[in-house]
């Protein structure tokens, strides 16, 4: 039984660069750490892909300036770091924001408890509908962002 062929040169037609990236980009993840592999063993020019530069090219920074790799490996740093402080950032303002919204909430909740057990049922009805509302409101929108 004959092997089928899978890549358009094993089938014997050319490959533009454009095909062979859209062929490389549609390859399983294990598929394209083997197509690496082999392009690494038989010597033809490595890719790298990160937010630093590979091996060697830290190599020839340091031929051309000598602290160079320490000072891009600081910069590299740096950016984790302002990365980290800004999702720290966000994740603090959305807790406030939820803590707030559940309390202005549960607020509107007890003044239409309090108003009720002062006699005011119709001042209470609209207060606690709100409250809940307020309450209802955030919970969906919660369950929305951690959805997305």
């Amino acid at each position: 039984m004959a092997s089928k062929k899978n890549t358009p040169a094993e089938q014997g037609k050319s490959i533009s660069d454009q095909n062979l990236a859209d062929y490389v980009a549609n390859l399983p993840n294990d598929k394209k750490l083997q197509l690496i592999q082999i392009i690494k063993e038989d010597r033809i020019e490595t890719i790298f892909s990160g937010p630093l530069p590979s091996p060697d090219d830290f190599k020839k920074y340091s031929e051309v300036l000598p602290n160079a790799p320490e000072r891009i490996m600081s910069m590299a740093e740096k950016e984790q770091q302002i990365r980290a402080d800004g999702q720290a950032g966000m994740l603090a303002n959305d807790r406030r924001r939820i803590n707030g919204s559940m309390l202005i909430g549960m607020s509107l909740i007890a003044v239409a408890a309090l108003a009720t057990w002062l006699g005011h049922a119709h001042i209470a009805l609209p207060i606690g509908l709100a409250g809940v509302f307020v309450a209802l409101i955030r919970q969906i929108l919660n369950w929305w962002s951690q959805r997305q």
